[in-house]
């Protein structure tokens, strides 16, 4: 008896072994401002956690991951396809750098957004009304 408890818990071990693999990729993969770099790594991750979830068996777990694979796969056919027409999709450092970026906020209606690190008594947003 004894030896089909420590069987369970050796095969109970090398699953977790395998969530904490999965999770490291997407751990990691948000570590790198690049969307390309992170999105491929965390489909690493999302191929570990698909593994991870047939064998314990948590489908649930399975199907999330297998999915977010099929999302990463469609943004990153899409951005190597607006990059090969010459129009790259931009980076989150190049739109906080984008002074229109401001532009695109005001076209909405907000002329003056400010935020103050206190209590929160000062924020204020003006939208123009």
């Amino acid at each position: 008896m004894l030896s089909c408890i420590g069987e369970t818990f050796v095969e109970i071990l090398k699953n977790e072994w395998l969530g904490i693999v999965a999770s490291a990729f997407v751990l990691v993969s948000f570590l790198f401002s690049k969307q390309t770099v992170t999105r491929l790594i965390n489909i690493c991750g999302c191929i570990v956690f698909v593994v991870y979830g047939i064998l314990l068996p948590a489908y649930s777990t399975a199907f999330m991951n297998g999915a977010l694979i099929i999302v990463h796969i469609v943004f990153l056919v899409k951005d190597y396809l607006a990059k090969k027409k010459g129009k790259g999709a931009p980076e989150i450092a190049d739109i906080a750098e984008d002074s229109s970026a401001n532009a695109q906020v005001e076209g909405f209606g907000v002329t003056d957004v400010g935020i103050s690190s206190d209590n929160g008594a000062d924020d204020k947003i003006d939208n123009g009304n």
